[in-house]
């Protein structure tokens, strides 16, 4: 509980760029949490946070909701979390924060897809497998977002649907981690306080939303995440693996 004021701070930050962007927050929330806690603890936790900011997301951009694609993603990651449910391992730290890093840089600087596959009912297969992965890494988002941008959405509503969608990633991933012994309530009272932290930074994203020059923001945030993932694998490294 050591960490609770900077958590909660971090999360409002994070919060701002979900709802100005969609995607990105909870990406560098896991990037600032990820030294702070081992894996066992970091990706349930973080999924708390996350599903806090796409429950704000919800409400304030609720109306914008695709609910077709919402309803493909969630059936998909029940599947995609049964099946991660059957393999997940304690990874010993330092491994996990050299894995993650480099999960980062890729994701972060990867060419973006322009092509995305036009499979019927694409956001099925979506949401099962990023929910399968975001067990072992935490966040998928720069995998799942080319579907979003390519879904023919207006800006508006790929920060909705996306949120929705993730809703029950994050639930799914929550529950097979108290399965697995992860306690959720030593962790409430700072759960309780990113609730307001985040549903105002959320809303300050939204304000923002349309006033931020795009590509220039998307490029800030890149840097900003590198910097971040750089510092991980350092402190992975000087850490002994």
């Amino acid at each position: 509980m050591d960490h609770a004021i900077p958590i909660i701070i971090a999360a409002y930050f994070c919060s701002i760029v979900s709802g100005l962007t969609g995607m990105g927050g909870g990406f560098l929330l896991l990037v600032l949490l990820s030294p702070l806690f081992p894996p066992a603890i970091l990706i349930p936790f973080h999924g708390s946070l996350q599903l806090i900011s796409n429950l704000s997301r919800l409400t304030l951009f609720f109306k914008h909701i695709n609910w077709r694609i919402t309803l493909l993603f969630a059936s998909g990651a029940l599947i995609g979390a049964t099946a991660g449910s059957r393999v997940v391992i304690d990874i010993p730290t330092n491994y996990f924060r050299l894995f993650l890093g480099i999960a980062i840089l890729i994701m972060t600087w990867m060419p973006k897809l322009k092509n995305v596959p036009r499979i019927p009912g694409v956001f099925f297969y979506v949401g099962g497998v990023s929910t399968f992965l975001s067990l072992f890494i935490g966040a998928t988002g720069p995998l799942i977002a080319p579907f979003f941008l390519k879904a023919g959405l207006t800006k508006e509503g790929l920060v909705a649907s996306k949120a929705a969608c993730q809703i029950p990633l994050h639930i799914f991933k929550i529950l097979v981690y108290l399965s697995t012994g992860f306690l959720l309530a030593p962790w409430l009272p700072i759960l309780a306080g990113a609730v307001p932290a985040m549903f105002l930074g959320i809303w300050t994203g939204k304000k923002l939303l349309g006033r931020v020059p795009e590509k220039r923001f998307y490029r800030l945030l890149q840097v900003v995440i590198t910097l971040l993932a750089l510092r991980l694998l350092y402190y992975a490294a000087t850490n002994g693996l």
